[in-house]
Order: C-alpha cells, then structure tokens, then sequence
C-alpha cells in the first residue's frame, strides 16, 4: 500500500504521534480501505489511545483490497518501535518545511518507507525503518456505545486542570443529572502527606453537551486526560467523553473531518466494594478535643510521646549536693509516676483515637532550684574566724 499527506497535514501527523509516545513506547500501524491507525498501549495496558487518518486526509491513498481480504481482521498489520518514528517529525513549522510525505509499505515486509520531499531545494529524504514483529491487537470497545455523553471546549478543561496540582495522577469525577463535582482525591481515602485536596463544582450547563442517563463516580488516570487536553489545544478541537459507570472503561473523543484521536481509558469507582477494595482503608486520622482542658492532640503526636527519650530527664547523680538527696529521691519518684501515667495513658488512646491528659509540669525548675540555691545563702559570718587577737586598726 502507498499514500501521500500533504506538506499542510504533516503537522497534525507530528502531534498525533507524540501524544502517542506519551502512552507507550511501541506503535501499531493498521492499514484499512479508507483510513490508517496508529494505535498505542501503555505497560500496564490500562490506556489505549488511537490515532486514525481518514481517507480524506491523504492527496492519495491506495491499498490492496485483496490483501486486506486475506487479513483476519481486515487490516494490514506492523509494529515499529516510536523511538526509531518519532525523530522524523521534530521541529517546528512542519507544514511550511514539507511539500509532502509518501509511506510505502509491502505486506509481511520488514521495513516501512518515508520518502519526504522538502520544499527547499527540491530535497527529497528516504528513510527506511526497521519494523517489529507483527502484532494484531483486538480492543473490543465501541467508543460510542456509553449511556453518558458530556463535551467541552479545550479551553474550558484547561481552566479546570488549573484547580489541580501537577502532582496529582488520579481524578474522580462524581456524575450527577444536572451537575458533575471533580476532585483529586476520594471520600475516605488515606490522606497524602503534604497534598492539598481540591474540589470543583461544575454545573452542566457549562458543557457543550451533558446527557446523563445513569449517574455514577468515576476514578481514573489523568496521564490522558492531560495528553487529550494538549493535543486539543494545539489544534483547537473540542474533547467529548463516552461512558457507562466506574468500572467500565471510559472513552475520550477528539474528532476532526480529516481525522480523530480517541483515548480509551481505564475506570474504577472507588465506593463499590465490588470493584475496587480501597474503600476498605482506613479513615485518616482525625483531631479529637479533650472536653476537661481543651487540648487537641493528634495520633501522631501520641505515638511521639511514645517513642519519647525520657533519659534526658534523668539527674546526674555526681552533680548533686550531699543536702539534695532527700529531696532528689522525692524528685524521682515523682518522676517515675509521672513517666508512667504518661504511658498508660497513651497505650488507652491510640487505639481508640482518645486524647492523651496533658503531660506533667518538668521537674527541671526544682532542680534549678537545688544548685543555685547556696547564692543565697550568707558569705560570711564572724564565727568563721575563729578568736579575735587583735581589733581593728581603723575607727571605720
């Protein structure tokens, strides 16, 4: 088979293939009567993302009926590596470099052909790229067959990407009748340290179109849903979605007369136990007020106390004056008892969330107390002398 696309398509072709490459690193070809496919699957194979060129994007186009005939799937099938494809379409302004493009391929052939033509000085490039083994991929999805329509601009979906973090990879979308609430995280799910959770509230008129028939909570990746949106703005198209409910996958649409970029993705929905069994986690920890003194105080700073060095507190034993020790050992033992209500207190509350009473006044003050307490004492006393030979000299 044998087509040509035109020097002012070749920047649609560049873009397509590199949100592609943004999915997975192979990229299978299907060459039918009136289109060609370029399909990419990520590792996981939770995202497929295919990229069709309708008959009338090409200036020519010309395929073996016969062969297709001969195919199981009608189709002509290859695989090549992105890497080897994608640096011929670098750089900027394509459509002005490029007078046009012909791809030539033979059935069972072990390379595939790009002969470029460039509009300065007549150059013409051939490149002859190694292919993969064949591989017919079957995705039984109908992207047009979901009970939920809804549709928006690009521009509108950027301004909603803006209320989220980069950070963030997942989004889930609570779906109802007449208004749709978008968050980057999930009722009860474990918090992330450090994240900030987000919520947008969206009301339907604001789509294009919002055709909801089965309401439903949709958990999926926003690696796509990111890819989908630049592609989009680039060539300023409109992104439509195509679902059921959570669980089922989830399709997004981006279509053109000339060609369409589809995205279809992976969903969960988090609140059914029969697909998914993060609703079994446990709820995040949560801040409780003691009703005695007013003191909020978190797990975390409970199982601090536990992990505490309670050795700093201990008294160097060789420090202390003689005179201190009856009260040294009063110190202790209150010391001790003090250590010990704090830790029984503690055991009592991480298990059931409780608050922990507030921990004993430091003894250190007493113990200032003891070694500057001689400065008050006084410096001098006549009876340290000993007996008097001889007065004073001076009448002072």
């Amino acid at each position: 088979m044998n087509c040509v696309i035109p020097g002012g398509n070749v920047k649609v072709l560049a873009r397509g293939l590199q949100a592609l490459a943004k999915i997975g690193d192979d990229l299978f070809i299907e060459f039918k009567k009136e289109l060609i496919s370029f399909v990419a699957l990520n590792q996981s194979k939770t995202v497929c993302s295919r990229f069709n060129l309708l008959y009338s994007y090409f200036s020519t186009y010309d395929v073996n009926e016969e062969e297709l005939r001969d195919q199981s799937n009608n189709a002509i099938n290859c695989k090549i590596h992105m890497k080897v494809l994608l640096p011929l379409f670098k750089g900027i302004n394509l459509d002005k470099k490029f007078e046009y493009i012909k791809i030539d391929y033979e059935t069972n052939a072990d390379i595939i052909l790009f002969k470029m033509k460039y509009k300065c000085d007549d150059i013409v490039m051939l490149h002859k790229l190694r292919l993969m083994d064949t591989e017919v991929l079957k995705i039984g999805v109908n992207t047009s067959s979901g009970s939920n329509n809804t549709c928006a601009t690009n521009t509108f979906y950027n301004q909603l990407m803006t209320m989220f973090s980069n950070s963030d990879d997942e989004i889930t979308l609570e779906i109802e009748r007449d208004k749709l609430v978008a968050r980057n995280y999930f009722v009860g799910a474990p918090p992330k340290p450090r994240a900030v959770r987000s919520q947008v509230n969206l009301n339907g008129s604001e789509f294009l179109i919002y055709k909801i028939e089965t309401e439903t909570t949709i958990n999926f990746s926003l690696k796509p849903f990111r890819t989908a949106i630049q592609f989009a703005d680039g060539l300023g198209l409109n992104i439509g979605f195509n679902f059921e409910t959570g669980g089922r996958p989830m399709s997004m649409l981006m279509k053109n007369p000339t060609f369409e970029l589809i995205f279809i993705v992976a969903t969960l929905n988090p609140y059914s136990d029969g697909q998914s069994t993060i609703t079994a986690a446990s709820i995040p920890a949560r801040i409780t007020q003691q009703s005695q003194n007013g003191a909020n105080i978190t797990v975390e700073d409970q199982l601090a106390i536990l992990n505490e060095n309670w050795d700093e507190f201990e008294i160097d034993e060789n420090q202390k004056d003689k005179r201190s020790t009856p009260s040294a050992t009063t110190r202790e033992k209150k010391r001790v008892k003090a250590k010990e209500k704090v830790f029984s207190a503690a055991d009592e509350t991480v298990g059931d969330l409780d608050v922990l009473p507030e921990s004993p006044e430091s003894p250190r003050t007493k113990r200032a107390k003891i070694v500057f307490g001689r400065c008050l004492d006084p410096t001098f006393s006549e009876t340290m002398l000993g007996e008097v030979l001889v007065g004073n000299s001076d009448s002072e």
